[in-house]
C-alpha cells in the first residue's frame, strides 16, 4: 500500500499524486511561467516532503456530509461511508461551515435508544505507548514528527485513543464526565463518530464543564426548537439566534395558527410592524389561556419582548408541548437533546455570559413529563458485563481502522524515506537530468511539429477533396431532384396558378357582391344593349336578305332579256350573208373616212411632236449627267485622298528643293537677315524719338499724376497703420486724459476730506427718503389693488407652474429645474396606498359575488324545475329538498357570504407537504396558461372541431374568465386581450379562405362576448345610445320609422276610418306596387325614410364623436383581427378586410346594445313595441351599412335610401381605419413579458378548487393537441401534478370556497437580456432623484460635477430621516423596484460617487451619453412621472369600473335573494304540511318496544311534535343502518336502544339509553340540512354523540328510515 493511498490523499493543487515524479518523460507539467526551469521547481517542491499535522482537515470527500439536518445543523454521515476509509478528527471549525456535532434526534428518536450493533465501529481504542512514538522525532514524515511533539508536553498523559465516554445511567445522551483512564468503556448510541478525534471526544466535556448549564439551556432552546418546526412545519433560525427570532412572537403566532387551522389569524410579520408584534405575543397568550396553561409554567410580555427571562419563555414552550401531548391535540412528545448535540466554543461562552449577566434562575427541565401526566421515557437498558478476553476481542476489532491506519502511515514513512534517499541522488545530477530532459522535450517537440504539419497538410488535401467531391455530388443530387420531381413542380405551378385564379375570382366576386347595387345598373345596361343588338341584328338581316331578292329579281331580268336576245340573235342569222356585206361596206367607208381625218390632224400637230421630241433627247440627258454626279459624290472621299496625296508629294518636293538651295546660301542669308534688322531697328527708335519729342508736355503732365498717386498711396497706408493702432493710440490718450483728471480730481478730494462725515450723513438721508418715498408708493398701490395682485400673482405662477408641466409632458428636454419641480408626483402617498388597498378588497368582493350569483341562479333554475315538476307530481318533496340542500349545504347562504374562506391555502394544518406541493405546481400552472396564450388557443380551436355543447362551452367561458379575474386588474386584462387575439390568430391561419372564417362559430368570440360585459362598455354603450335613443325615439311619441309601404297604407286607410267613422273607399286588397302610387303613402314613406337617414347620421356622428372613448381592448382587438386577416389573406383587398372586421365589431359589440338598451344599461326603462320597432327599422340601415351592401330584394323599397348607404359607407371605413390605428397592449399597459419576473408583488389569483381540478382535467385531456412537443414546460407541469383524482384526494381538506393562488413565475422560460441594464438604469434614476433635490444647475453634468456643500449633506440627512428611514410610512418613487444598494445607510457624497459610477457604466453599454449632459436620463424620468399621472387615473376609472360591477352584481344578488326566499318559503311551508299531515292512525302490536316507547312519553307528557321512535342497536345493525358504537360488543347492541325523535321541522334527536336508563352523553341533534349535505358529498358514514364519535351509522339508510318515517304516511 502507497504513502498517498494509506494517508487518504488525493490530487494536490498541482496536479500531481504523491510518490510519482514529475520528471517522468510521459508526463510533464508546466508551470505557469511555461519554462522548463519552472517545471523542474514544480517537481522538486512536489517531491519534498508536505507538511501536515495530524489534526488537519479530513480528505475533502469525508467531509462532506451525506445528510444535513436543518435544526441542529449536524452532519450525518452513513455507516458506508464511515467505512470506506480512515478518517482524521477535524478541527473546532469544519471547512464547509458545518459544526462537527452529533445528529439530533427527532420524535422516534428522543424516547427510544438505538441499537448498539446498528452502525459498525469506527473509533480509535488502541493505546500506544509513549516511547512508541518518541522515537518518531526524528522521522521526515511531519505527521508523526507532530505526534511525538504531542507526547511530549509536560501536560501529557499516555496518548491513547479510546472510544467516546458512556452516557449516564438514567440520562439518555448525558456524557459521563469523567477522565479518560477508566477501564470502563461504553458507546453513547447515536452519536456521530465521523470527523472528530479520540482525544477530543475524550476531553469535549471535560473542557466545556464549566459552561455545562449554558450547554443545557442551549440543547432545551434545540428541543423547543425542533417542536416547533415539526408544529408548524416552517424552518426557525439556528439555536444560537433563536432567542432574538421569537422576540417578534411570530413563530409563536404561527403555533397558534397551524393548531387552529379553521381560525383566521392575523400574524403581523415586517420589521416595520415592530409596534405591532406584541399582538403576535397577546395572540399566544390567548391560546395559552385556551388551552389551560396553569399560571406557573407562563412567562409575561417583557421576559420575551424585552429578553428580560428568555429561559422562562422556553420553560413555557416546553410545559405546552407536554400539555398538548396529554390532550392529546398533538400526537409526539418533545425531544431530549442533552448530550446529542455539540456547540463551538464562543457560542457556549456567549450563551453563558449571557446568562450570567441576565442574572435570572434557570428553570428545572427535568422532571416536566411527569407534571403533566405523561408517560415516563424507558430507562436504557444495563450494558451486558464482557469477559477479559470479549473485551480485548472488542476493542481489537473496534479499533482494526486505527491499527490499518497506522500501519499505512509507517509503511509511507519508510517509502518516503527511501524517495528522499532516491530524490538525493536525482538532485546531485540535476545538471544532467536538466540537459537530458532538454534534449528529449526539443527531439519529442520537433517530432510532434513535423507530425502536426504532415498531418495539417494531408488534412488539407482531404478536405478540398471531399469538399469537392461533396459539391459535385450535392450538385448532381439537386439536378437529378429536379428531374425526378419535374412533375411535381409542374403540379405544384397549376396548383398555385389555380389557386391565383380562384383567388382573382373571389376577389371579383367579393368586389361584385360589394358594388351589388352599380352591378345591377350595369347588367341592366347590359341586357338593354343586348337587346338592341339584337334587334339591329335582325334588321340587318332583313336589309342582307332585300339585297338578295333584288339579284333574284336581275336575274330573272337578265333571263329574260337573254332570252329574248337569243331570239333576235337567231332571226339575225337567217339574214346573216346580208349583213356581212353590208358591215363590210361599212367599215370600208368608216376606215377611209378615219384615215383623212388622221392625216387632216398631223398634218396639224408637226411642230409640237418635234419639241416633245427635244425635250425627251435634253431629259434622259439629263438623267445620264445626274447618275454621273450622283457617282462621283460616292465616290468623292477616294477622290479627294487620291488628290491630298497627289499635292502631299508635290509640296514635299517642291519643299525640298527650296531648302536644298538655302542651305547653300544659309551664311549670306544670316548677314542680310542681321542688316535688315538692325536697319528696322534703327528707323523704330527715330520715329519713337520723335514722337515722344512731340509729346513732351502730355509726358510731363502723366509724371505728375503719377507722382501724386504715390504719395497717396504714402498717406493710405500711413493711415491703416494708424487705423490698426487706433486702440494703442486711444489708450494713451485715455492715459495722458486719465493723469489729468485725476490730478483734478485728487484736488478736489483734498478739498472735500474735511467735509466727509457731513457729506456722507446727507447722502445717507437723500438716499433713505427716496427708499422710503417709493416704498410708500408701491406699497399704497399695492393696498389700493391688492386683489388684483393676488390675481396677478397667482396667475403668473399658474402660468409658470403651466408651461414648466407642459415642457415636461411634451416637450422633448425638460430642464433639471422643471423635473425637480414635478419630482414629488412619483412619491406614492397614502391615498395612493389605500387606493391600491380598496382596489384589491373589491377585486376579491367581485370574483366573489360573480361566483356567487352564476351558483345562485344555477341553483334558483334548477330549484324552479324542481318544483314546476312537484306541482304537477313529476317527482317527490323530498327530491326537491335534497336538491334545496345540495348546493352549499344552505342555499341561504350562497348570497350572503362576502368573505374569502381561505386566504392562504398554505397555512391550513390539513396539508401535507405533497399536498403543498401540489398547490405550488398549480401556481405554475395558472401561471403559464396566464401568460402563454398559445395553450389555450389551441384547446379553444380544439373545443370548436370537437363541437362541443354549448352548455359546456359556457362552462369552459366562467372557467376561463375566473382564470383571468374576470379582467378586474391591468395585468389580467393585457393577458385575456392577448389570449383573445392569440386564439383568433390560430383560428384565421387554419381558415382556407375569407368565407369559411365568417362561417365558423368561434370560442374567443363567446370569450369576447364576456370580456366586454364590463361596465366601463355599458358607460361607453350609454355615452353612444342614450342622448340618440331618448331624444328620437323614447322623447319622440309621433315617430314612426316603418319603411314597409303597405302598412303604411294600411295604416293610413284605419286612420282615415277613424277618423271620419266610414269606411274608406280604398281598397286594402292590393300589392305593394299599387300603394306605393297612393298619394298620403307615399308623402309618409318619404317622410319616414327621411327620418330613418337623420337619425341613422346621429349615430354615425355620435361613432365618430365618440371615438377616443372605444375601450382600448376593443380596439386592439379589431387592429389584431385587421394584420392576421389581412397576413393571412394577401390577395383580398385590404378595404374589404376592414369592411368584414367593421361589420364584425358593429355585430357582435355595437348592434346588440342598440337593439336591447334595456338589458345593456343604455337606458333606464323598458321600451314599447313601437319603440323596439323603431328601434329595429334603425337597426336595419345601420347593419347594412356596416356590411357594406345597397338595399335591394326583400328590402327594395330602402333603395331609395342608397345614395345615403354609399356615402355612409365610406364614412364608416374611415370610422374603422381610426378604430384600429391604437398603439400596441404592452405600450398600452405598460407590461411586457418580463414584467412579473422582476415585480416585487407577484400576481394573485382567486378560484375555488373545484375550477382548479376541473381546468387541469380540461388542459390534460387535450394535452397532445396543446403542446405536442415532449419538452414543453406545460407537459413538465403536468407530469408533476399527475392525476385529477389523485390530486382531489389529497387536497379534499382544502376548503371548498375560494383560495387565493401566488402564481409563481419560475418556469417562465424567457428571460430578459437587458435585465442588468434595466436595473442599473433604475437605480441610477433614484440616485438621480435625491441628487437633483439636493443640488442645482443647469443641467445633470453640471449637478454632478458641482462640488458638496455642508448644506447639502444637511439636506440630504433631512431626505432620509423624512422617507428612507425604517420608520417612515413614505414610500419615495421607485421603491418599489428592487435596490441594489441602501441609499438610507450612504452618505450624500457616496451617493454621489454611486450616480456617477452608474452613468458611466451607462454610458459605456450605450444608454447614456455625455454630448447632452446626460439629458436622457431626466427625460425618462420625466415619462416616468407621465406614466404615474396616467396610472392614477387609470386606478381610479378601474375604481369606479369595479364598483359599478359591484352595484350591479349586488342588484342582480337583492334580485336573486327575493326569487330564492320565495321558493324556500314555498318549501318551507310544504314541509311543514307535509310534516304534520295526519295520516289514519296507525295499529301498534300491544307490549312491543314501540308501543311501550308512546305510552311512557304520553304518560310523562313529553310526546315529540312530529313523532318519536324507538329502535334497539340490533335491530339498526341488521338493517345496516348502524355500523359501530365504540365501547360497546355487538353482542352488547341488543340491551341498548336507540330513540329518534322530531320537535321541530328538519331537526331529529337521537338518544341512546340502556334499558330505561339514558346513556350519559348519548345524545345528538342532528339537522336534515347535515345529512342531506353529506349524501351531496358523498359520506358513507357519520357519527354522533361525542367528539370522538361513539355511534357511526350509513348516511343513506339513516337518512332513508327518516325519510320513511317522518316525510311519509305513518302507516308506510
Amino acid at each position: 500500500m502507497s504513502s498517498a493511498a494509506s494517508s487518504g490523499y488525493r490530487k494536490t493543487s498541482a496536479g500531481h499524486k504523491r510518490g510519482l515524479s514529475e520528471t517522468s518523460p510521459t508526463r510533464s507539467v508546466m508551470t505557469g511561467d511555461g519554462t522548463a526551469e519552472g517545471s523542474y521547481k514544480t517537481a522538486r517542491q512536489s517531491l519534498r516532503p508536505l507538511p501536515q499535522p495530524p489534526s488537519a482537515s479530513s480528505p475533502p470527500d469525508l467531509q462532506k456530509s451525506q445528510h444535513c439536518h436543518a435544526r441542529a445543523h449536524s452532519a450525518n454521515v452513513s455507516p458506508k461511508a464511515r467505512c470506506a476509509e480512515p478518517t482524521y478528527s477535524p478541527a473546532a471549525s469544519t471547512p464547509d461551515g458545518h459544526r462537527p456535532i452529533s445528529n439530533s434526534l427527532g420524535r422516534s428518536g428522543s424516547i427510544r435508544p438505538r441499537s448498539m450493533v446498528s452502525q459498525p465501529p469506527n473509533v480509535h481504542g488502541a493505546v500506544i505507548p509513549a516511547p512508541d512514538l518518541t522515537s518518531l522525532e526524528r522521522s521526515s514524515t511531519s505527521h508523526l514528527r507532530n505526534l511525538s511533539k504531542l507526547v511530549q508536553t509536560p501536560d501529557g498523559e499516555d496518548f491513547s485513543m479510546s472510544s467516546p465516554a458512556p452516557s449516564v445511567a438514567g440520562l439518555l445522551g448525558r456524557r459521563q464526565l469523567k477522565r479518560t483512564d477508566s477501564t470502563r468503556g461504553g458507546r453513547r448510541p447515536g452519536a456521530n463518530e465521523v470527523g472528530r478525534s479520540a482525544w477530543e471526544e475524550r476531553n469535549w466535556m471535560d473542557k466545556q464543564r464549566k459552561f455545562l448549564a449554558a450547554y443545557e439551556y442551549l440543547c432545551h432552546i434545540g428541543e423547543a426548537k425542533e417542536w416547533i418546526e415539526d408544529v408548524t412545519h416552517n424552518p426557525l433560525p439556528p439555536i444560537v439566534q433563536l432567542e432574538e427570532a421569537l422576540r417578534n412572537g411570530v413563530a409563536l403566532a404561527e403555533i397558534v395558527q397551524a393548531l387552529n387551522p379553521g381560525r383566521s389569524v392575523r400574524i403581523f410579520r415586517h420589521p416595520r410592524l415592530q409596534f405591532r408584534h406584541s399582538d403576535n405575543i397577546a395572540l399566544f397568550f390567548d391560546f395559552l389561556a385556551d388551552v389551560e396553561l396553569p399560571e406557573l409554567f407562563r412567562f409575561e410580555l417583557i421576559d420575551l419582548y424585552e429578553k428580560k427571562n428568555i429561559p422562562k419563555v422556553i420553560y413555557c414552550i416546553h410545559a405546552l408541548s407536554w400539555l398538548l401531548y396529554r390532550k392529546g391535540i398533538v400526537d409526539f412528545r418533545i425531544g431530549n437533546l442533552v448530550g446529542q448535540l455539540e456547540f463551538e466554543h464562543h457560542e457556549l461562552e456567549e450563551m453563558q455570559k449571557g446568562l450570567d449577566k441576565a442574572g435570572v434562575s434557570m428553570p428545572s427541565f427535568s422532571g416536566m413529563g411527569a407534571s403533566f401526566g405523561a408517560e415516563p421515557e424507558p430507562e436504557p437498558e444495563p450494558l451486558p458485563v464482557e469477559t477479559e478476553e470479549e473485551r480485548i476481542e472488542r476493542e481489537l476489532r473496534e479499533n482494526e481502522n486505527t491499527v490499518h491506519e497506522l500501519q499505512a502511515q509507517m509503511r509511507g514513512a519508510l517509502m518516503r524515506i527511501r524517495l528522499g534517499q532516491t530524490m538525493q541522488n536525482l538532485w546531485d545530477s540535476e545538471e544532467s537530468l536538466i540537459d537530458l530532459q532538454s534534449i528529449v522535450r526539443g527531439d519529442w517537440v520537433r517530432q510532434v511539429v513535423e507530425y502536426r504539419m504532415n498531418m495539417r497538410r494531408f488534412a488539407i488535401n482531404i478536405q478540398s477533396a471531399a469538399r469537392g467531391f461533396l459539391v459535385r455530388v450535392r450538385r448532381r443530387r439537386r439536378e437529378r431532384r429536379w428531374q425526378e420531381s419535374e412533375q411535381d413542380v409542374v403540379s405544384l405551378q397549376a396548383l398555385v396558378r389555380a389557386r391565383k385564379s380562384r383567388a382573382e375570382t373571389q376577389y371579383i366576386r367579393v368586389q361584385i357582391q360589394k358594388q351589388d347595387h352599380g352591378v345591377r345598373n350595369f347588367q341592366a345596361a347590359v341586357r338593354g344593349a343586348l337587346q338592341r343588338k339584337h334587334v339591329r341584328d335582325t334588321h340587318e338581316e332583313t336589309h342582307e336578305a332585300g339585297q338578295s331578292v333584288l339579284k333574284i329579281t336581275a336575274a330573272i331580268r337578265g333571263m329574260h332579256e337573254r332570252r329574248k336576245i337569243r331570239d333576235d340573235k337567231a332571226r339575225l342569222l337567217n339574214v346573216q350573208n346580208d349583213t356581212i356585206s353590208l358591215q363590210s361596206a361599212i367599215r370600208g367607208l368608216s376606215a377611209r373616212c378615219r384615215m383623212q381625218r388622221d392625216a387632216a390632224s398631223l398634218a396639224k400637230t408637226v411642230p409640237a411632236i418635234q419639241r416633245f421630241q427635244s425635250a425627251s433627247r435634253g431629259m434622259l440627258t439629263r438623267g445620264n449627267v445626274h447618275s454621273m454626279r450622283k457617282q462621283l459624290s460616292q465616290q468623292c472621299g477616294a477622290v479627294v485622298e487620291v488628290q491630298s496625296f497627289i499635292r502631299g508629294g508635290v509640296g514635299r518636293r517642291t519643299t525640298n528643293e527650296v531648302l536644298a538651295r538655302l542651305s547653300n546660301a544659309s551664311s549670306s542669308v544670316t548677314m542680310l537677315q542681321a542688316i535688315s534688322r538692325a536697319y528696322l531697328l534703327r528707323q523704330q527708335l527715330a520715329r519713337k524719338l520723335r514722337t515722344l519729342d512731340k509729346q513732351k508736355a502730355k509726358v510731363t503732365t502723366i509724371q505728375s499724376f503719377a507722382r501724386g498717386v504715390a504719395i497717396r498711396d504714402t498717406v493710405d497706408e500711413l493711415r491703416r497703420e494708424l487705423i490698426s493702432n487706433a486702440a494703442e493710440i486711444v489708450q494713451l490718450q485715455a492715459l495722458g486724459r486719465a493723469m489729468m483728471l485725476r490730478i483734478d480730481v485728487g484736488t478736489l478730494l483734498s478739498q472735500l476730506e474735511d467735509e466727509e462725515p457731513s457729506i456722507e450723513a446727507l447722502q445717507a438721508a437723500a438716499r433713505g427718503r427716496l427708499v422710503r418715498a417709493k416704498f410708500h408708493e408701491k406699497q399704497k398701490f399695492f393696498k389700493a389693488n391688492m386683489e388684483k395682485v393676488v390675481k396677478v400673482q397667482s396667475y403668473v405662477r399658474a402660468k409658470l407652474q403651466g408651461e414648466a408641466y407642459k415642457s415636461l409632458t411634451s416637450g422633448t428636454n425638460p430642464p433639471v429645474g422643471t423635473v425637480k419641480g414635478f419630482v414629488h408626483l412619483l412619491n406614492d402617498s397614502d391615498f395612493d396606498f389605500d387606493e391600491e388597498v380598496e382596489f384589491e378588497r373589491l377585486r376579491k368582493t367581485v370574483v366573489q359575488h360573480v361566483r356567487q350569483n352564476e351558483l345562485a341562479d344555477q341553483y334558483i333554475t334548477q330549484l324552479d324545475i324542481k318544483i314546476a315538476l312537484l306541482v304537477k307530481n313529476k317527482i317527490t318533496l323530498d327530491e326537491v329538498v335534497k336538491h334545496q340542500r345540495h348546493f352549499g349545504g344552505d342555499a341561504g347562504r350562497l348570497l350572503t357570504n362576502t368573505e374569502i374562506s381561505s386566504k392562504d391555502p398554505f397555512d391550513l394544518k390539513a396539508l401535507n407537504k405533497n399536498s403543498r406541493k401540489k398547490l405550488e405546481h398549480y401556481q405554475e400552472l395558472f401561471f403559464v396558461l396566464q401568460t402563454q396564450p398559445q395553450y389555450l388557443a389551441r384547446l379553444f380551436r380544439n373545443i370548436r372541431e370537437r363541437a362541443m355543447a354549448e352548455k359546456e362551452c359556457e362552462r369552459i367561458r366562467h372557467l376561463m374568465m375566473g382564470v383571468f379575474g374576470y379582467a378586474q386588474k391591468r395585468r389580467e386584462e393585457y393577458y385575456l386581450i392577448k389570449l383573445i387575439t392569440r386564439s383568433m390568430k390560430e383560428e384565421i391561419d387554419h381558415c382556407p379562405s375569407v368565407q369559411d372564417y365568417l362561417r365558423s362559430n368561434y370560442f374567443w368570440a363567446k370569450l369576447f362576448a364576456a370580456y366586454i360585459k364590463s361596465p366601463r362598455d355599458r358607460k361607453y354603450m350609454r355615452d353612444v345610445f342614450s342622448p340618440i335613443i331618448k331624444e328620437n325615439i323614447i322623447d319622440n311619441p309621433e315617430l314612426d320609422l316603418e319603411s314597409d309601404p303597405m302598412q303604411i297604407y294600411l295604416s293610413a286607410i284605419e286612420n282615415e276610418q277613424l277618423r271620419t267613422g266610414q269606411r274608406s273607399h280604398r281598397s286594402p286588397d292590393i300589392p305593394r306596387e299599387e300603394a306605393i302610387r297612393d298619394e298620403e303613402t307615399r308623402q309618409t314613406f318619404i317622410i319616414h325614410l327621411q327620418d330613418l337617414r337623420d337619425i341613422a347620421d346621429q349615430f354615425f356622428a355620435a361613432l365618430e364623436d365618440h371615438l377616443h372613448k372605444l375601450p382600448f381592448g376593443v380596439r386592439y382587438i379589431a387592429q389584431q383581427m385587421f394584420e392576421s386577416l389581412a397576413g393571412r389573406f394577401q390577395q383580398d383587398n385590404h378595404g374589404h378586410i376592414l369592411q368584414i372586421v367593421g361589420h364584425w365589431l358593429w355585430r357582435s359589440y355595437l348592434q346588440p346594445a342598440l337593439v336591447e338598451p334595456e338589458k345593456f344599461g343604455v337606458i333606464d326603462r323598458g321600451l314599447s313595441q313601437e319603440h323596439k320597432r323603431n328601434i329595429g327599422q334603425v337597426a336595419k340601415v345601420l347593419g347594412q351599412v356596416a356590411a357594406g351592401r345597397f338595399f335591394g330584394g326583400e328590402n327594395a323599397f330602402l333603395q331609395p335610401l342608397n345614395s345615403f348607404v354609399g356615402e355612409s359607407i365610406q364614412r364608416l371605413e374611415e370610422i374603422w381605419s381610426n378604430v384600429i390605428d391604437v398603439p400596441s397592449a404592452e405600450t398600452q399597459f405598460d407590461i411586457d413579458e418580463f414584467n412579473d419576473l422582476y415585480a416585487r408583488t407577484k400576481p394573485t389569483l382567486y378560484i375555488k378548487m373545484t375550477d382548479i381540478f376541473s381546468i387541469h382535467h380540461l388542459v390534460a385531456s387535450d394535452l397532445p393537441t396543446i403542446c405536442a412537443s415532449q419538452d414543453d414546460v406545460l407537459r413538465e407541469v403536468i407530469r408533476e401534478l399527475g392525476s385529477v383524482q389523485n390530486n382531489e384526494h389529497e387536497l379534499k381538506h382544502v376548503s371548498t370556497s375560494e383560495i387565493c393562488l401566488t402564481l409563481n413565475p419560475k418556469l417562465h422560460n424567457k428571460e430578459d437580456p437587458d435585465a442588468e441594464a434595466k436595473a442599473l438604469f433604475m437605480e441610477t434614476k433614484r440616485c438621480i432623484l435625491y441628487i437633483i433635490r439636493v443640488q442645482s444647475g443647469a443641467n445633470l453634468m453640471e449637478i454632478m460635477v458641482k462640488p458638496i456643500a455642508m448644506e447639502d449633506e444637511d439636506r440630504w440627512a433631512n431626505i432620509v430621516h423624512d422617507e428612507l428611514s425604517t420608520n417612515s410610512r413614505r414610500r419615495g418613487a421607485y421603491s418599489e423596484s428592487a435596490s441594489i444598494v441602501d441609499l438610507a445607510a450612504l452618505s450624500y457624497a457616496e451617493l454621489k460617487r454611486t450616480a456617477l459610477e452608474n452613468i458611466l457604466r451607462l454610458e459605456q453599454l450605450g444608454r447614456l451619453t455625455r454630448h447632452n449632459h446626460y439629458q436622457d436620463l431626466l427625460n425618462e424620468i420625466a415619462i416616468d412621472i407621465r406614466t404615474k399621472h396616467r396610472r392614477r387615473i387609470q386606478r381610479q376609472r378601474e375604481l369606479e369600473g369595479v364598483r359599478l360591477t359591484l352595484a350591479r352584481l349586488n342588484d342582480q344578488a337583492t334580485y336573486l335573494e327575493q326569487q330564492l326566499k320565495t321558493y324556500n318559503d314555498y318549501i318551507e311551508q310544504a314541509m311543514v304540511t307535509l310534516q304534520n299531515k295526519k295520516g289514519k292512525k296507525r295499529f301498534l302490536m300491544p307490549f312491543t318496544k314501540q308501543w311501550d316507547h308512546e305510552r311512557e312519553l304520553a304518560r310523562s307528557g313529553r310526546v315529540p311534535k312530529f313523532g318519536s321512535f324507538k329502535y334497539s342497536a340490533q335491530e339498526l345493525g341488521n338493517r345496516g343502518i348502524l355500523v359501530a358504537w365504540h365501547g360497546y360488543t355487538e353482542r352488547q347492541w341488543q340491551h341498548i336502544d336507540l330513540t329518534i325523535s322530531s320537535n321541530e321541522v328538519g331537526v331529529f334527536t337521537l338518544d341512546g339509553s340502556n334499558g330505561p336508563i339514558a346513556m350519559p352523553g348519548a345524545s345528538a341533534q342532528v339537522p336534515l340540512d347535515d345529512l342531506l349535505q353529506a349524501q351531496f358529498n358523498n359520506t358513507q358514514f357519520m357519527e354522533f354523540f361525542g367528539s370522538g364519535g361513539e355511534v357511526k351509522v350509513n348516511v343513506n339508510l339513516f337518512l332513508h328510515l327518516i325519510m320513511r318515517k317522518f316525510y311519509k304516511d305513518r302507516d308506510s
